[in-house]
């Protein structure tokens, strides 16, 4: 009878305990993470230790995340984390080198994602992960670049975003707790957009709902302009007549909406690219009214969340959205893009930083984005940190925090950029291409604005070069000899003042088989043309060589020349520059006869008997024939290739 009664005690508890786990697992799979928080907790203190598996400590792991609480985060994790090691599921590892982010364990959380890199990922991940963590180091150790300040604006719940229209600041908030439901994640009210008048900067006045008509009763959210403020796009719950819709895996997900202001009806029209199984959110819309910027978890991504774009036709219509790439997108969430001057300014967690979402930037050249550069600090924190939006003043802006010391929830602050004067140098060698050899004497330029030089340095007899350059600015740099071909690269500066950029090498090719110099000056390389004696006329032989001339030119469609044209010594000053001009000019002509643009001739001189090769006397008792024959020659210089 006892031993009956053991057994259905343990039956009882373990069914006890599955009760407890089940009703755990619905309300972590649903989201809502401040009920199962507790819920879990019920089956640990019910469940036998040997009897919990992995993925449950995993998923205490991500309540607690998700609740802000990373002490308990760090404490399921880390057991976890023994359990399985670095080759299991990315998304929870992330989440767990996050959680140590936040409680700025950043050694160990280093160990913890350059462990996966080295296990699961790629020497290219492994290696970009190092370049990322190397302008972070530097980062950190340099100037604190921006003033922040709290906006009075901001309640005890959560205000966040921002969009200027009209001299209006238009913001999300959840404080309208007497009208607004209460969400059922984390117990607070759901989200509207509201709208305050700016007085300046950071003053702010009638401070109120932005459009009841466009008020939910459930989250409406991050909002974005058109042009002259026609249409206002938005994020909102999926509804029905004001129900929320729920999917088959019972979630309710983001959709992003459209509504023409100056319609006398307002309707919200919904985008195209959304979908019913999957959120899109934050919209940013160019100044132009051209593109749509947007973060979507749409199938097909490199994480969770991934920012992508799409083109506004002049009709309305939307092209098919873009994802930005792995560059930009990580293994986890990215939000909140907004663009300015060819500068996308986003917010992510799976890049390197502080913790929580961090604030980026990258430059947009040529077709594509640039390196991922960290804002710092005091923009950044160990929590989250988002919603970029530039003010009206230069050097200035808002973003959104929950870090500690706000008001409540998220906040809004202002930003101001110190920074009068932010240098960065940057050093390097350049290279013979083939031989490897250094190449001193080399001219490197910095081109900004297209061809506007703003730095030229020669190398060293090391073939080093350093240059000072402004901070987060966009050059070309360009490195080029006499006899060489040249090599260039596009290179954005971060904004880390004093920041060392080395190994920016250059290679140039040797073209000596092409161009001879005589010290800088370059002249391209064929046999002499020998012109008869007092005679200015092409004749066969020469044209053998103007053809070669022809041949160079073509290859180098920019090249423009000037062609010199020189005689002996015999005969009168007078005399010998009139036939060098003569001769001159006929080689010019005859280049142009035969294809060559003339605005690719700069000019067409002749010099005389003033720049001999050999020193002769007029009685021919210093110089052989030849070398006479040898002081008869056009030459071609190279003015730019």
């Amino acid at each position: 009878m006892r031993t009956i009664y053991i057994l259905l005690l343990f039956i009882s508890v373990n069914t006890f305990a599955q009760s407890n786990l089940k009703k755990a697992n619905e309300l972590y799979d649903r989201h809502i993470y401040i009920e199962a928080a507790p819920a879990f907790e019920k089956y640990m203190a019910s469940a036998k230790k040997e009897n919990v598996t992995p993925d449950i400590y995993m998923k205490m792991g991500d309540v607690y995340y998700n609740l802000k609480d990373y002490y308990k985060a760090k404490e399921y994790y880390e057991i976890w984390y023994k359990k399985v090691g670095p080759n299991q599921d990315n998304s929870q590892g992330f989440q767990y080198y996050d959680t140590l982010r936040y409680l700025k364990e950043y050694d160990k959380a280093s160990q913890v994602v350059e462990l996966y890199l080295k296990e699961k990922g790629t020497p290219e991940m492994l290696n970009a992960y190092y370049e990322e963590k190397s302008r972070f180091e530097e980062l950190i150790k340099g100037d604190t670049l921006y003033t922040i300040k709290n906006l009075e604006l901001n309640s005890q719940y959560a205000d966040f975003g921002g969009a200027i229209s009209e001299g209006t600041f238009v913001f999300t908030s959840a404080r309208n707790k007497e009208a607004n439901k209460i969400y059922e994640r984390d117990n607070t009210p759901y989200l509207a957009i509201y709208k305050a008048d700016m007085n300046g900067p950071e003053s702010f006045s009638n401070i109120g709902l932005f459009n009841k008509e466009l008020e939910t009763p459930y989250h409406d959210a991050t909002v974005s302009f058109s042009p002259n403020s026609k249409y206002i796009y938005f994020a909102s719950s999926a509804q029905d007549n004001n129900r929320k819709i729920f999917t088959g895996d019972k979630r309710n997900y983001f959709n992003i909406y459209r509504v023409d202001l100056t319609a006398k009806k307002i309707k919200k029209e919904l985008l195209p690219f959304n979908g019913e199984t999957y959120s899109s959110g934050h919209p940013f819309v160019t100044e132009d009214g051209t593109k749509l910027f947007f973060a979507s978890d749409m199938p097909g991504g490199y994480g969770r969340a991934d920012i992508y774009v799409c083109d506004i036709y002049e009709d309305g219509t939307y092209s098919k959205p873009r994802n930005l790439g792995p560059l930009i997108n990580s293994i986890v969430d990215d939000y909140f893009p907004f663009y300015k001057d060819n500068t996308l300014y986003f917010s992510s967690e799976g890049h390197v930083g502080f913790g929580g979402l961090d604030v980026y930037k990258t430059n947009f050249q040529d077709g594509i984005f640039g390196a991922v550069i960290n804002l710092g600090p005091n923009i950044n924190s160990n929590a989250d940190d988002f919603a970029y939006v530039a003010g009206l003043e230069p050097d200035s802006g808002y973003f959104s925090s929950d870090r500690a010391g706000g008001k409540g929830g998220d906040d809004i602050y202002s930003f101001k950029y110190n920074v009068k004067e932010c240098l960065q140098t940057i050093t390097g060698t350049v290279y013979d291409l083939e031989t490897k050899e250094i190449l001193s004497g080399a001219k490197v330029t910095a081109y900004i604005n297209g061809d506007q030089v703003h730095q030229e340095v020669i190398t060293d007899e090391k073939g080093s070069y350093t240059m000072m350059l402004n901070c987060e600015t966009t050059y070309t740099l360009e490195a080029t000899k006499a006899g060489y071909g040249e090599d260039a690269l596009d290179f954005s500066t971060d904004l880390i003042p004093g920041h060392l950029m080395d190994m920016v090498d250059f290679r140039l090719k040797d073209l000596s088989e092409i161009f001879v110099t005589d010290g800088d000056v370059e002249k391209i390389r064929i046999d002499p043309i020998y012109f008869e004696y007092y005679r200015y006329n092409i004749n066969d032989v020469a044209a053998i060589q103007l053809k070669r001339v022809i041949e160079v030119m073509d290859s180098y469609p920019e090249m423009i020349i000037k062609i010199e044209s020189h005689t002996d010594q015999r005969g009168t000053d007078y005399f010998n520059k009139t036939l060098s001009s003569n001769r001159a000019n006929s080689t010019k002509d005859w280049l142009i006869e035969n294809g060559i643009d003339p605005s690719r001739i700069e000019s067409a001189i002749g010099y005389g008997e003033s720049r001999p090769i050999h020193i002769c006397d007029e009685d021919g008792k210093t110089c052989t024939e030849l070398e006479y024959s040898e002081n008869r020659r056009s030459e071609f210089i190279v003015v730019s290739r």
